[in-house]
């Protein structure tokens, strides 16, 4: 049971609510229409192709151990498989194509229970070999993961012009085939991608930063790249776009420096250009005692900005996940990514699975 009274009085109305809430209909698109945000418990997709520097699997077997119980999916594609070389145009069958057809199928499946997607295309290590090499030639880095185990990875030139067209293009690329698509809710932001899937977050120890430094990367053309990200994703008309959030990390100095200004900043120039579109996530939620000062204040941001809200719990399987899901809830979220590796929902209650859906589906924001 939650600590927290906001959240206990939530979970006693919920705990008696019907254990398949409401679910709004089918999205009809008219000319200008903008989708309808994901809402309840979404699956952030196979992510376990990405310790093993592999490909994602977007089959839907974990997904299908818990039957009716979750609201979305991430569908999960490399850059280096949409676009293998510089003349192949948008892969065929891609990783996308198989995973929206899996999709597809579940829901015919699962009439009464059918699953909305979110796309994420994971550029950074997954860029194409021949957009490293055109945009500067790739850059040796060691990088070292939530458990503390280091890794040796290439990245190209992410800030430099040269690497954003190409970025650019893919998601006109994407948008021209996928934007129509009233399965497809949401597309991931990924622009300026180095060491996660989170455009603001880079992994600062000396082993991965200063050959990006030695490479070109300054502060001023890390920020630039950041705020092209609207414009990147224009293309998407009738999609929203959700970037994950975090405190800028300036490394002029030679240490990491939290600039939460400039994340603030930029959240307030999203939503005056693009509304409605513009989706603020972040991939840390744990529990409050768990989330830092600077987090908590872009958190506070997140809930006042009238955007919708989204989260990641920062662990596979918290502990206290009834607390996290509850956290989430009282910061204004509407969706929450579970892990499907690692344990994840597939080791969680179907009752909870449940309650923690109709939190988040009727939340007020």
């Amino acid at each position: 049971m939650s600590r927290y009274l906001g959240v206990m009085l939530l979970v006693a109305v919920f705990a008696v609510w019907p254990p398949h809430p409401s679910r709004p209909a089918p999205v009809k698109l008219t000319a200008g229409s903008v989708k309808e945000p994901l809402r309840g418990l979404i699956s952030m997709g196979a992510y376990k192709f990405a310790p093993v520097l592999g490909e994602p699997d977007n089959s839907l077997d974990d997904v299908r151990r818990k039957s009716g119980l979750l609201q979305g999916i991430v569908i999960l594609a490399s850059w280096r498989s949409l676009e293998p070389t510089p003349t192949s145009g948008l892969a065929d069958n891609n990783e996308l194509d198989q995973g929206l057809a899996n999709v597809r199928k579940y829901n015919q499946d699962n009439p009464n229970a059918p699953l909305a997607v979110k796309i994420r295309v994971w550029g950074g290590f997954w860029a194409p070999d021949w957009v490293m090499q055109d945009s500067g030639g790739k850059i040796p880095v060691v990088h070292t993961n939530f458990r503390g185990v280091e890794k040796d990875r290439t990245l190209g030139h992410v800030w430099d012009d040269r690497y954003h067209v190409r970025w650019a293009h893919l998601q006109e690329v994407l948008a021209a085939k996928y934007d129509g698509d009233p399965l497809v809710h949401e597309v991931a932001v990924t622009s300026c991608m180095m060491f996660t899937a989170e455009p603001f977050s880079i992994d600062t120890r000396p082993p991965a930063v200063d050959p990006l430094r030695r490479a070109g990367m300054t502060d001023a053309n890390y920020k630039a790249c950041l705020n092209r990200i609207v414009d990147d994703y224009a293309p998407w008309k009738t999609t929203r776009f959700e970037t994950p959030l975090n405190p800028f990390k300036a490394t002029d100095s030679g240490k990491p420096v939290h600039d939460v200004d400039f994340t603030l900043a930029w959240m307030a120039d999203c939503r005056k250009r693009a509304g409605e579109r513009c989706v603020f996530d972040n991939h840390d939620l744990d529990v409050p005692e768990k989330v830092d000062k600077d987090l908590q204040t872009i958190y506070a941001a997140m809930q006042r900005s009238g955007a919708e809200v989204e989260f990641q719990t920062g662990g596979a399987s918290p502990p206290d996940l009834d607390d996290v899901i509850g956290y989430g809830v009282q910061t204004g979220a509407t969706s929450i990514e579970l892990y499907q590796d690692y344990g994840g929902f597939t080791q969680v209650p179907d009752a909870d699975l449940r309650k923690y859906a109709a939190m988040l589906e009727h939340n007020e924001r």
